[in-house]
């Protein structure tokens, strides 16, 4: 069987991927806050991003409960207030990491119950489904 011969066409230039932070489930950030004057209001809206549910100030701690992913990192965020309890949606570009990472609370505790062994089915002998010897 032979090579096709001619010309080879152009390969098309694959998607561009923007370059938008990533932030975890569970994980503690701040809101962004303004670079001009310091100070800035973002808008928790709800699932749809139709509605105002609440507001929350530049600087305010907030943990992330859930993502839905976006076009060109358009990525939004459900998000709780750690001190007044409001949740609701945010863009990713609302967000700021540096604001909390120099904070000793900022890090989600491990879970627990890890390195607990699995247990057995009753009048089930061996070892558990997955593990090596």
């Amino acid at each position: 069987m032979g090579f096709p011969r001619g010309p080879r066409r152009p390969v098309a230039p694959g998607p561009v991927r923007s370059r938008s932070p990533v932030f975890a489930v569970g994980q503690r950030v701040c809101i962004a806050v303004s670079a001009e004057n310091g100070s800035r209001r973002v808008s928790l809206t709800d699932e749809a991003g139709q509605h105002t549910v609440a507001s929350l100030s530049g600087g305010t701690e907030v943990a992330i409960l859930a993502w839905r992913p976006g076009w060109a990192g358009a990525a939004r965020y459900r998000v709780r207030a750690t001190g007044s309890g409001d949740e609701g949606w945010l863009a990713v570009g609302d967000l700021d990491r540096t604001q909390s990472a120099n904070r000793s609370d900022a890090a989600v505790p491990p879970s627990r119950g890890v390195d607990r062994p699995a247990r057995l089915a009753p009048g089930h002998a061996g070892r558990p489904f997955g593990s090596r010897k």
